[in-house]
């Protein structure tokens, strides 16, 4: 029997951060949420999200930082 511990942390930051990359058939574009981009760089460039703002991210470190010092009290 193995038991291993997980912690919540990662699921959260995905559920409240995290936007997928769609790809619409009929369009021929990638979609994050209600935004549509010629290309997958363009897309991948804006799928993290601050959930205070609304401000867009490509990666969740930058997401981090920004948090840090736009958001901090």
């Amino acid at each position: 029997m193995n038991l291993y511990l997980t912690t919540n942390s990662t699921k959260l930051r995905f559920k409240l951060n995290y936007n997928p990359i769609n790809y619409d058939l009929k369009t021929g574009k990638f979609q994050v949420q209600s935004e549509k981009f010629e290309n997958y760089e363009d897309a991948r460039a804006n799928h993290w999200q601050c959930d205070k703002c609304e401000h867009r991210f490509s990666t969740y470190k930058s997401l981090r930082g920004h948090k840090k010092e736009v958001h901090a009290y």
